[in-house]
């Protein structure tokens, strides 16, 4: 079975522990300060998420770029993009908030996945959390833009940061593997098509 199913189904476990030991979470979580007295967080805390919502959103991202990725460079570069992704994500945190901020859930290394997907897979389909099917470098685009943003605007309750730190592992990691550039060169001039062809569409349906 695909290592990318294997993580699924590893954050929804941990998941429904966490329905069943409402504490799990805050046990669970990592934090800089706390690294030393509970080094296992490192780990465990990927695979904790704060609500159903950040779950499910996280899943449906990990399906589709984790896939792509695990099917261009193998289960074992996939998995350890991932955790690469997710540990980049805890140092881009440490810098940007206080140390003792908890952290949780898959997101740094699942943009990891993104960042590396985008480059190498940009053609391959997926389905946004709005249900609108569109091709990976596109999908994420619009999530590295959607990042940028939050990190100037949104909530703190949210490791912008980390996000960022997981899409440069992605992006550093994609640029080293052959190829790349053919294909990301393809998925660029697709997207700007695309782009392109929305302002027409709307004038089209619109008229």
């Amino acid at each position: 079975m695909r290592i990318t199913y294997w993580l699924i189904l590893a954050s929804f476990a941990v998941f429904a522990a966490e329905l069943l030991l409402p504490d799990l979470l805050e046990a669970l979580a990592f934090s800089p300060a706390l690294l030393a007295a509970k080094p296992w967080t490192a780990l465990t805390a990927i695979f904790v998420h704060a609500d159903l919502v950040h779950l499910l959103l996280n899943m449906m991202v990990l399906f589709f770029f984790g896939v792509a990725v695990e099917d261009e460079v193998g289960k074992g570069r996939m998995l350890a993009l991932f955790f690469v992704g997710a540990f980049a994500g805890y140092i881009f945190s440490a810098i940007a908030y206080p140390l003792d901020t908890l952290s949780v859930g898959a997101s740094a290394g699942i943009f990891a996945l993104v960042g590396m997907g985008m480059l190498v897979r940009p053609l391959d389909w997926s389905i946004s959390p709005s249900m609108v099917p569109m091709p990976l470098i596109l999908m994420g685009l619009i999530y590295a833009v959607y990042n940028a943003a939050g990190f100037a605007t949104g909530p703190e309750n949210i490791s912008y940061a980390a996000h960022f730190g997981g899409l440069a592992v992605g992006l550093m990691a994609a640029s080293q593997y052959k190829g790349w550039k053919k294909k990301g060169l393809l998925g660029v001039a697709v997207l700007l098509l695309i782009l392109l062809a929305i302002p027409a569409l709307l004038i089209a349906f619109g008229a």
